[in-house]
């Protein structure tokens, strides 16, 4: 059966990344949804960002990501959005009409092609990136698809149960394995009384690993802690979503054998990091959570790190008067806001992304009438806040 979903190919001389994004917003049977509403809404009702949180991991992993020890090999991609939407490759510019909606079926299909293409080598890494709606039960996880409440008797087929999942995973060839789910974990009566339900999508196959050399690393992220809500905003890629493609990129990097890497070893303080960055702008809080995970690399840096900074100034309004840069000895001085720039806009913060290394932040009035004001900061992983007095 062809791949409705695969939106990136690429042959690869040995070992390969394999992508999957899932994001599940559009809703048949809750509340607003196209279809008949199930009895058992659990007080759920449809999504905005889940969508753009899927399109935006897997443009991001087709446009950046380059491993050169497991390069990417696939992305496949399935959305359930209420006006259903091409996707257009960043490298090859192909596009891709039609898209897998997310029913259980599709991501049922999705998922077997999806570790079919992973199975051809033992050595490959697969990374599986879910945003929707979850259900939870102490370490149980149901995560809802499309379809959920189709059938008012039984309405967790449409969903996917968490452990069964992993089990089934466990027994797959490739040996290193990275699943974030990015979905609510709060408690329900419901999946109290049903933890046996929903749909495990592969088989526990005790030989699916014959012949395999490498020991079996799995590794499995929730964006939030028990019992708590992920959070995130209409219409935008969700908070856990930007913190992954952040710490893919390098900013929870740590060097190994004289090579640096993003690696499963501080993953979860880094996506706590930034979540909670954003989330507490709202008063909110959003920790990243893990039941165990192994660690393991998941990209070999090219190059040096640049690492997340953020400047702010004491008087957001005189962003527009003063000129910020980061000077580091010997290297040359980097702008960071200029409003002479072309199309050059005030905000209250500045981002830059900046390698490893301790820099001087400046900010100096374009008119000379007061001193600059200097602050010296270590530029390290995950991120780093400047401060500056004007």
């Amino acid at each position: 059966m062809p791949d409705a979903g695969l939106v990136h190919q690429v042959n690869v001389n040995g070992p390969g990344t394999h992508l999957i994004a899932i994001g599940i917003g559009c809703y048949h049977h809750l509340p607003g949804g196209p279809g008949t509403t199930t009895k058992h809404h659990l007080g759920l009702g449809q999504l905005s960002s889940p969508p753009i949180s899927a399109r935006a991991v897997a443009s991001w992993f087709i446009e950046k990501f380059d491993c050169t020890e497991r390069p990417l090999a696939s992305v496949s991609l399935v959305v359930s959005e209420k006006t259903p939407q091409p996707f257009e490759n960043p490298v090859t510019g192909q596009k891709f009409e039609t898209l897998p909606t997310g029913t259980i079926e599709e991501v049922k299909t999705a998922l077997r092609q999806w570790i079919t293409r992973a199975e051809t080598d033992s050595r490959n890494s697969i990374i599986l990136y879910f945003c929707g709606h979850g259900l939870s039960a102490g370490v149980q996880n149901y995560y809802l698809m499309r379809d959920y409440g189709e059938d008012n008797e039984d309405p967790l087929f449409g969903a996917i149960n968490f452990r069964n999942l992993l089990s089934g995973l466990s027994t797959k060839k490739p040996s290193y394995q990275l699943l974030l789910f990015d979905a609510c974990r709060l408690p329900n009566p419901m999946i109290e009384l049903n933890r046996d339900g929903g749909q495990s999508i592969f088989v526990a196959d005790p030989a699916g690993r014959l012949g395999a050399a490498e020991t079996l690393q799995q590794c499995p992220i929730f964006a939030t802690e028990l019992d708590r809500a992920s959070l995130g905003f209409a219409d935008q890629p969700s908070l856990c979503a930007r913190a992954f493609i952040r710490v893919m990129d390098g900013a929870s990097c740590r060097k190994e054998d004289g090579n640096w890497y993003v690696t499963t070893h501080r993953i979860v303080e880094a996506l706590s990091d930034f979540q909670n960055r954003e989330a507490t702008k709202g008063d909110r809080v959003q920790s990243a959570d893990a039941n165990n995970f192994a660690k393991f690399r998941l990209r070999r840096l090219k190059e040096i790190p640049r690492i997340p900074v953020f400047v702010r100034l004491n008087d957001p309004e005189k962003g527009k008067l003063v000129r910020i840069t980061a000077a580091r000895a010997n290297q040359p001085t980097q702008c960071i806001s200029d409003p002479a720039a072309p199309n050059f806009v005030a905000v209250g913060e500045f981002e830059a992304a900046l390698e490893i290394g301790e820099y001087d932040f400046r900010a100096e009035r374009i008119d000379l009438t007061a001193p600059a004001s200097v602050v010296s900061e270590v530029v390290m992983p995950t991120y780093v806040d400047v401060n500056l007095a004007v």
